[in-house]
């Protein structure tokens, strides 16, 4: 599901005001509460429905895709590299560095 349950409650907060300011002048004060809460009711369920739909059809989409949505429970876990482990990786990755554009440039002069 998309969002939190914050916006429901904020999205039902705006419509019971607004209910609440159209319907105060001219309704008595007991059927003024009721129309805000119904209306309160109302607009709460809705914005659930929707944030339900958008959260299946984000889903949907991502299988349509061949994509999994899946929520990424897993804990990330920092290790402290010892210097010496970090200039191996860095040499690694220029050694690879050096061998992709060379086999880029033989490419590029193949095509010529």
């Amino acid at each position: 599901m998309v969002g939190s349950v914050l916006w429901n409650v904020l999205f039902a907060s705006v419509g019971a005001l607004l209910t609440l300011g159209l319907s105060f002048p001219q309704n008595t004060v007991p059927t003024t509460s009721i129309k805000v809460g119904v209306v309160f009711t109302f607009f709460y369920i809705f914005m659930y429905l929707f944030r339900k739909a958008i959260g299946v059809s984000i889903v949907s989409v991502g299988r349509q895709d061949g994509e999994t949505w899946e929520e990424d429970k897993s804990e990330v876990k920092f290790q402290k590299t010892s210097e010496q482990d970090q200039g191996i990786e860095s040499q690694l990755s220029e050694e690879e560095a050096k061998q992709t554009s060379d086999m880029v440039r033989a490419l590029l002069n193949e095509d010529q």
